[in-house]
């Protein structure tokens, strides 16, 4: 057995060695590329550390995967079969991958210089197009013949030096004194190394990163540099199992008009945009209002509002704004989906929800879906800002939001904050900044604002009982529905900061621009654990309220329903004059006795329950225009 644990150790050693070899690796290479494009930085280098330390941590779980992979044909055999030449494995996986990085390192210079970007969707797409051509542009554009051989070259020479390293003396088990402690702190230090490698340099996802969340500098070419070329494919394989899961549109004009016509719309128009026109009648508001602020609350859901639950408190400020007499809201109101960017798709694009994540998808950046609520506002003559917590690398969220009628975009990393986590500033900070961006604006100009936060989400690590949320008040009220436990009250504490942070926001607006509109709701719901299982409506409904002069209580009885992709259309409702033509594939939420629905739920007079598809004529209901809004995405506007 000692012999055996001693392969081991010993073995383990030279995994380790590779280890952080790679890391060096890496960010070797970082450096490079940043080298290569420093002129990009405009003498700017302040983030440089920064980028370096970011990248550094993310390539921990590339160096780690690699290594792992070195660990599994060489050190394991090695501990069962004395004769295995774990050395000659180990050293010949780590050349075939180190040659493969330094292909990948060569190649990422000219595509950064191409796309602006490391490894993206691009290289997928060019798996389609003539493969010849490529090869002939590569050659004679970016130098194929020159770097291919660079790059084998440059893994051989990283080789060498990785043997010359793993050459040198390790600890024999031999010659440890207290073999059983060793032997005991080692496998106790492995799950250690583990959880710090799995978590990119911390010990909790609440310090983590990601390939989401790590484009957090005001520099592309920063936050590009800080995915080696492992993380960049990554990248790429997962937006394509996203994209993998699309519907299929190979349908005839014929039967797209059919769907057309079932949605309830004009199958004789020529555009799909032109077949979902509509008019509005009589404004609800006299007069526009100068900003129309659109809130939408990280996973901000209605239960806390609901009787069994609003006397907690976490919601005083928004149960203010919906009680008020210039405020309506919606009983029932359907997020778009279960996540952040599913939301921002069906409000970004008016469409129903068809899991293609246009965010990716060309034809969103080649043109505008007229039934968005950008091209909407934009429309009515409304300056188009967007304010995000988060970092503009998640999700594409930066260049869609642009690509689909937002003049303007602001973010976590244009904003100087501390106390944030890998998802991005307080919510506070971020609507600070969008109070002083009110503060600045003409009288005579008209802004719409759609400000996504991100605090109430786990990991949820603001003090908020430093920032006045009353603990011990809200555990003597708790229902049995709810844990009575710290990690519970401190997530209820993060609901709570969100609408004292929300509330404060509205009334420091109000008081700048008392005919401000404001929106207020969620992106979705289903994230609070329960201790008790819950309906439907406490799961899954958000809020949606309106506040603003002119503003009736009226509007919206207890019975109304809406969902996100109504939210543009409504806005026409209220704010544009008589004869104003605009796109909606559902009618306005002031249609009473309609049907709304999303990605598995409906909704309609009031009550709501689970998409069946057994239930032939609501399944139809949803289909018909999920097909019409999946060939909007993949195919165009136009019909013909």
């Amino acid at each position: 057995m000692v012999q055996v644990f001693a392969r081991f150790f010993e073995n383990l050693q030279q995994d380790l060695k590779a280890f952080i070899y790679w890391c060096l690796v890496l960010t070797l290479f970082r450096i490079g590329f940043i080298a290569v494009y420093s002129g990009q930085l405009g003498g700017e280098y302040a983030e440089v550390p920064v980028a370096l330390w970011l990248g550094l941590r993310l390539s921990l779980k590339t160096a780690g995967i690699v290594c792992l992979l070195g660990f599994v044909v060489a050190t394991l055999p090695k501990i069962f079969l004395p004769f295995w030449p774990a050395a000659k494995v180990r050293f010949s996986w780590h050349t075939v991958a180190l040659v493969f990085f330094a292909i990948l390192f060569m190649a990422r210079i000219p595509y950064y210089g191409i796309f602006n970007a490391a490894f993206n969707l691009m290289l997928i797409n060019g798996a389609h197009d003539d493969i010849y051509a490529i090869i002939v542009t590569a050659i004679k554009e970016y130098q194929l013949l020159w770097r291919l051989p660079v790059a084998i070259l440059l893994g051989a020479a990283l080789a060498a030096l990785l043997k010359f390293m793993l050459q040198t003396a390790v600890l024999r088990f031999t010659s440890v004194h207290y073999k059983l402690p060793a032997a005991v702190l080692t496998l106790a230090a492995l799950p250690v190394i583990w959880i710090f490698v799995r978590y990119g340099g911390a010990m909790s996802y609440a310090a983590s990163i990601n390939w989401e969340s790590a484009a957090r500098l005001k520099s592309n070419l920063l936050n590009e540099a800080v995915l080696d070329d492992g993380q960049a494919l990554y990248r790429v394989y997962a937006i394509k199992k996203i994209l993998g899961k699309i519907n299929n549109v190979d349908v005839s004009e014929a039967q797209l008009r059919g769907f057309i016509a079932e949605a309830g719309g004009n199958e004789k128009a020529s555009t799909i945009d032109g077949a979902f026109l509509r008019t509005v009648n009589k404004p609800r508001l006299q007069k526009q209002p100068s900003n129309v602020v659109l809130l939408v609350g990280e996973s901000f859901g209605v239960w806390p509002f609901l009787p069994k639950f609003k006397d907690l408190g976490l919601v005083d400020n928004m149960l203010g704004l919906q009680n008020s007499a210039q405020a309506a809201h919606i009983a029932t109101m359907l997020p778009h989906s279960g996540g952040t960017i599913g939301a921002l798709n069906g409000l970004l694009t008016g469409l129903a929800d068809t899991n293609l994540y246009e965010n990716y998808q060309p034809r969103s950046f080649q043109d505008k879906y007229a039934s968005g609520i950008g091209y909407i506002m934009r429309s009515l003559g409304y300056k188009t800002v967007f304010w995000y917590g988060g970092f503009p690398g998640w999700q594409n969220i930066k260049d869609f939001a642009l690509a689909q009628s937002f003049d303007e975009f602001y973010c976590a990393d244009e904003i100087g904050y501390k106390g944030g986590n890998a998802w991005g500033c307080p919510d506070e900070l971020l609507l600070k900044s969008v109070a002083g961006y009110m503060a600045q604006e003409a009288p005579q100009q008209k802004v719409f604002h759609l400000i996504l936060t991100t605090s109430n989400h786990p990991p949820y690590t603001l003090d908020v009982d430093a920032m006045g949320f009353p603990r011990a008040a809200v555990r003597s009220k708790l229902p049995a529905d709810i844990s009575n436990d710290e990690k519970t009250l401190t997530e209820m504490g993060h609901i709570w900061y969100a609408d004292k942070t929300m509330g404060d926001f509205v009334y420091q607006a109000q008081s700048m621009w008392p005919d401000s509109l404001f929106v207020i709701t969620g992106d979705h719901s289903e994230r609070f654990d329960f201790a008790i299982e819950q309906d439907i409506r406490t799961r899954s409904v958000i809020p949606c309220i309106f506040y603003g002069q002119g503003v009736q209580p009226e509007w919206f009885g207890d019975k109304s329903v809406g969902c996100h992709m109504q939210l543009a259309g409504t806005l026409a409702e209220m704010l544009a004059p008589s004869g104003f033509a605009y796109t909606a594939i559902l009618p306005s939420m002031f249609t009473s006795g309609q049907l709304v629905f999303n990605h598995c739920l409906y909704a309609q007079n009031g009550a709501i329950d689970t998409i069946d598809r057994k239930d032939k004529s609501t399944w139809e209901y949803f289909d018909v225009r999920r097909r019409v809004g999946a060939w909007r995405v993949l195919k165009g506007n136009g019909i013909e």
